[in-house]
């Protein structure tokens, strides 16, 4: 009995995705490593986007949503990318360097961070929630307190959230309102019995870390909060992904 051919439409994939790189390949094409909705990161390549802006509609840029068409192909890494178009534009956020800056460092963390080829729906409403957020008109708080609180919370998404609440090293509680020590490449807190921490938090920015993290809600952050929660979330990152 013959064996029907599967159509090449059979392999064809579709998903809302982020641009997260571009690299130059051969004389036109684009190698991408994209976040995706449905297949979290993944690499893809654009055959002739170099050449023809046409083809892609111009959406291959970072910041925007995109709605992408990519073909699976047998024994390769790489996703054959056939359709993109602009599903979500955040143009708004060229506008400000520093939310720009806030977007790009947020992309650069799930670059680097997300598993590949794993969903991650948490992951995903996290940062296009962030990306939303700078990139309107009508937001009032500053960039790095959205991204701050982002962060922390993407942290928690990718199970390497801080412990905010007890000594990582022998489970001691820390009770509210006092001051505490953290070392983000342990996980959390330190308490002094166990050779204590360099970042100091007294008890109120404590919780509105903790509660950042949970919720991934910026609106309690101060602007100091928001200095100490990069410096926690890069900490963490480099402690697990490598990020410099």
């Amino acid at each position: 009995m013959a064996v029907a051919r599967a159509r090449p439409q059979d392999s064809v994939r579709t998903t809302r995705a982020l641009v997260l790189k571009r690299v130059e390949y051969g004389e036109a094409d684009l190698v991408l490593t994209l976040f995706t909705e449905r297949y979290g990161r993944i690499s893809a390549l654009a055959r002739g986007a170099r050449k023809s802006s046409r083809r892609f509609s111009g959406a291959l840029e970072p910041m925007h949503t995109l709605d992408l068409a990519l073909e699976e192909r047998p024994k390769s890494e790489l996703f054959m990318l056939r359709e993109a178009s602009i599903a979500r534009p955040r143009t708004a956020l060229t506008d400000s360097l520093a939310r720009l800056e806030a977007a790009g460092t947020a992309l650069s963390w799930v670059r680097r961070s997300a598993p590949p080829r794993t969903p991650e729906p948490e992951l995903w409403e996290a940062i296009e929630g962030l990306l939303d957020r700078l990139a309107s008109r009508e937001e009032t708080l500053p960039p790095r307190r959205l991204l701050a609180a982002a962060g922390l919370r993407i942290l928690a998404t990718l199970g390497w959230g801080l412990d905010f609440e007890r000594c990582v090293r022998c489970g001691k509680e820390c009770p509210p309102g006092q001051v505490a020590l953290v070392d983000p490449t342990r996980g959390g807190l330190v308490c002094r019995a166990c050779g204590g921490a360099r970042l100091r938090l007294d008890g109120a920015a404590r919780a509105r870390l903790a509660h950042a993290a949970a919720t991934g809600d910026p609106s309690a952050l101060d602007a100091d909060d928001a200095d100490l929660g990069l410096a926690l979330v890069e900490g963490v990152l480099k402690a697990h992904a490598g990020l410099e």
